[in-house]
């Protein structure tokens, strides 16, 4: 016997403070466990919530967000119970509420540790520190895979036009320095490939753009479809 599987409702918003939120809906995690989605609202800063409905744990995204100061930002993810991809939902909530709002960028600092799960949903590196971008591009010049050749012949060229170019023209190469190195992690993390975050340089700033909502939004939905929420960004 088939079942079909109904589609969740479509998710409703508010508004607080100036700031759209979602009213909390139903999402699956990576087991196709229900999992209940919210935002817990507070003076200083924010929180989205996931709640298990089987077992008695809580997941939760603390979030700073100011329409005044044009701020959007990610504080820390803590997922409970871990490897159920209960984060992934959390962040897709949070991509969700950046999405409605319109704000420019969405800022987060990713530890080490973190920054191939940011990446794989669309976030860049972004880094001023010269040290730090020649680091990572050294580390992608060592990558293994062929399909990366002209990304490996791309770090070696910002690699020197870095080292030897000033002012406004080396800030531009640090850019797409930054941008490189995030592709190759992005695709790794989407290809199910485990970077060690010992080979990164540090901990570091990351970006989502209104033009990353843009350039991952294909694969942003398949995800959405994934976790069974009835959103399309």
């Amino acid at each position: 016997m088939t079942f079909e599987i109904l589609r969740k409702e479509p998710i409703k918003f508010y508004k607080q403070n100036g700031i759209c939120f979602f009213e909390p809906f139903h999402a699956a995690d990576k087991y196709k466990r229900p999992l209940n989605v919210e935002w817990r609202l507070k003076p200083e800063s924010s929180a989205i919530i996931a709640k298990s409905t089987y077992i008695d744990d809580v997941s939760i995204y603390d979030m700073a967000l100011s329409r005044s100061k044009d701020e959007f930002k990610g504080i820390s993810i803590v997922a409970n119970p871990k490897h159920k991809e209960i984060g992934e939902v959390l962040n897709l909530a949070s991509l969700i509420t950046f999405k409605e709002n319109l704000f420019s960028n969405y800022k987060v600092f990713a530890l080490r540790d973190s920054v191939q799960f940011y990446a794989k949903y669309g976030f860049n590196l972004l880094s001023s520190n010269i040290n730090e971008v020649i680091h990572n591009l050294n580390f992608l010049s060592k990558a293994k895979e062929g399909k990366f050749a002209d990304m490996k012949d791309s770090a070696g060229f910002f690699i020197k036009q870095i080292e030897n170019k000033n002012g406004e023209e080396r800030l531009m190469y640090i850019s797409h320095g930054n941008n490189l190195v995030s592709d190759y992690i992005r695709e790794l993390a989407r290809d199910g490939k485990k970077i060690d975050g010992d080979d990164l340089y540090n901990h570091t700033h990351m970006q989502f753009s209104t033009l990353d909502t843009i350039r991952n939004r294909d694969y942003l939905n398949a995800l959405l479809d994934k976790h069974e929420i009835n959103y399309k960004i």
